[in-house]
């Protein structure tokens, strides 16, 4: 009996690792960055300033430093290319790789910047990733992204 039960664990276990898709398959595609939402980390009580989406100019202020603050999609290849398409039509390309349990994402390739996201989220159609910033009270930003409709089904189709 006892074997009949592992065994039955075993193979439902194999099954459902059988039928999950991959975090970097998952990534592939283009993203629309959405929004960038700011919550605080030093906050003894929850009050009304401790989270507030984040506007233009402090956007700005806050990624003076990083490589995707111009952009406003995100295009990630298979081939662990990273294209931040920009406002002005322009794009950059970096290169980005997994790290972790597929849970931190690292973009490098913009001279000697390494820049790490955490991903909180990451299903078929969003993609919440965090990032720590030290800006005026100790936070974590977020940013949420949503696939393009038309990349889903065309990702889908690659692969």
């Amino acid at each position: 009996m006892y074997i009949g039960v592992f065994v039955l664990l075993f193979g439902g276990v194999i099954t459902l690792m059988a039928n999950d898709e991959s975090p970097d398959r998952k990534l592939i595609g283009k993203w629309e960055e959405v929004m960038w939402k700011y919550e605080k980390l030093d906050s003894s009580e929850e009050g009304p300033f401790d989270s507030f989406h984040i506007n233009d100019q402090l956007k700005q202020e806050i990624s003076l430093e990083l490589v995707i603050h111009k952009a406003e999609t995100w295009e990630i290849r298979p081939d662990g290319a990273l294209l931040l398409h920009k406002k002005d039509g322009s794009s950059e390309e970096l290169h980005w790789r997994l790290k972790g349990r597929g849970h931190v994402l690292k973009l490098f390739g913009h001279g000697d910047s390494l820049e790490h996201y955490q991903i909180q989220k990451l299903t078929e159609d969003t993609m919440e990733i965090h990032f720590n910033s030290d800006l005026q009270a100790r936070g974590i930003i977020k940013m949420i992204f949503k696939k393009s409709k038309n990349q889903t089904h065309a990702s889908k189709i690659q692969q």
